[in-house]
This record gives C-alpha cells, structure tokens and sequence, in this order.
C-alpha cells in the first residue's frame, strides 16, 4: 500500500485538482468522502479509481470498519487502488470539520440524452430538469429526492450546477452514481421540441401556474421542470411548458426553497399515478 506524504506527489496533486468542479468535470471524476458515503459505493459495486485513508489512527479506524462493514478485505481486493495519506495532507482535501478518515475517487455514470431515452420501455417515464440552479446543495438534494421517489432522471442545462461539484455529491447521498442524470448539450428550446417530438409532457413550475389542489398533471412522458433559485424558469421555458403549476401556500412565506418545492412537485405527481393505479 502506498503512502504519501509530499504535496509534491502526482498523485495528491490530482486529488487537489478534483476540488474544482471545473476539473473534476474536466477529469470525470469525484472525491465522495465519509465512511457511509465510501462503503454504500463499494456495497453496490461502484469500484473506486482510488481509496485514500488518513495515514494514523482516524484512517486505521475507517479501513477496519469499512472491512467489516464490506465483509471484505479491501486492500487486498483493490490492491494499488489504496493508499494512506499524510494527516496534514488529508485535511488538505477534506471538506469535513471532522473528517473520517477516508474518501473515493470515483468516476460517476456517464450517459447522454439519446441514451437515456433508448434505455427506456417503460408505459410511464418521469424526468426531472433543472435549468440554472445554481446551488449544488439545492442539486444535490433534488438529484437525491428524484431518485427516492422514483423519477427515472435528471437533465442539467450547463448553467446549473454541476455533479462533479464536491457540495452536489454530498448532497445527494449517493444518488449520483445509480440515477441516470444528463448534463445538456443544447439550449432549452432545442431540448424542449426534441422532447415534444418524442411525446413528452413539460411541467413548469412557476408561482402564477394552475394550482395543484385542483388537480395533478398526468402524463404517460413527463418533465417537471424547475428553475433558479431567484428567478425560475427563464420565459423561453415557460412559454415551451405545456403546463404550468404551482403549490398552494396559506402561510406567511411567499415562497419554497427551490429543492424543498421540486420534492413536493414530484411527490404529487408520483401520488396521482399512484392512485390512477388503483382507480
């Protein structure tokens, strides 16, 4: 097993890399960090480029629990792909007030538009785009609600914030590596007719749209749309939405944060097919 110690090393000089989403995008690859996160990887087969511990106790301790967590002898599975690193250089890359002592370096699934659309024989499918959000945090956590409620994946504009942002991964607990998720090529007008073409429904979310006690939107093809954090869905995509909704508040506040509103939308949209089910 390799220890490194110099910050002079090739190799921790790519994990500093991997701190800018720019790079990480550039490089495709992730640093997933915390003893949960590394061995709910490994548990569902995602093999890392690399697994890095803290060269002392904290590090000694996270490989023992990961090996009984794993029911497996991890250094001698991955071999090269471990190694110790220096405690004042992991701390380096550690974006944890108290790390654990361990973090991956992983290359998340990569898939573009048309092959997510051929990987599809399904009589309902359920996407979810999201055009300039710009929090990780908020993409994360709405890349994390889609995938437990079923959507079948997420589509990116390039303003958004990206999945090789460290805050996105983290955020979205691991959902990134087994729910498809597309960052978009082309504009939103190009996106939206290729989809219409495909028969597609377009959901907006916007303040102003049809109020959901009144009724779900219900579509074999579906595509809840969300926008920025401030401004929404840009007027293109409105204008392109076959529908417009928006969720009933009686309290004081004038609106939802962006991801607590996009877990409601899919939510209703999940519980009205559910119930048609039944009918």
């Amino acid at each position: 097993m390799r220890v490194i110690e110099s910050a002079d090393n090739s190799l921790f000089k790519m994990f500093q890399r991997l701190k800018s989403p720019h790079q990480a995008k550039k490089e495709k690859l992730v640093i997933v960090e915390g003893l949960r996160h590394v061995a709910d990887l490994i548990a569902n087969d995602i093999e890392p480029d690399y697994l890095v511990f803290s060269n002392d106790a904290r590090g000694e301790l996270a490989m023992q629990r990961l090996d009984e967590k794993l029911e497996v002898d991890l250094s001698s599975v991955l071999q090269d792909k471990v190694c110790r690193l220096a405690p004042h250089l992991f701390e380096r890359i550690s974006d944890m007030k108290t790390h654990q002592g361990v973090f991956a370096i992983v290359r998340p699934p990569s898939v573009t538009l048309e092959e997510l659309l051929e990987s599809f024989d399904y009589s309902t499918v359920r996407f979810l785009l999201l055009e300039d959000v710009q929090d990780p945090g908020n993409v994360g956590t709405l890349i994390r609600s889609a995938d437990a409620l079923g959507f079948h994946g997420v589509l990116l504009t390039d303003s958004s914030a990206t999945i090789y942002n460290p805050k996105t991964v983290a955020a979205s607990m691991g959902s990134i590596f087994h729910l498809p998720i597309v960052e978009l090529q082309c504009d939103i007008g190009q996106f939206a007719c290729d989809m219409k073409r495909q028969e597609f429904i377009l959901v907006a979310s916007n303040i102003t749209g049809d109020n959901l006690a009144s009724g779900r939107p219900q579509a074999p093809k579906l595509i809840l749309m969300m926008g920025n954090e401030g401004k929404g869905l840009s007027k293109e995509a409105l204008q392109l939405a076959d529908l417009s909704v928006m969720i009933p508040m009686s309290g004081k506040a004038e609106s939802l944060n962006v991801a607590s509103a996009g877990a409601i939308l899919m939510w209703e949209i999940v519980r009205g097919e559910r119930r048609l089910e039944y009918v």
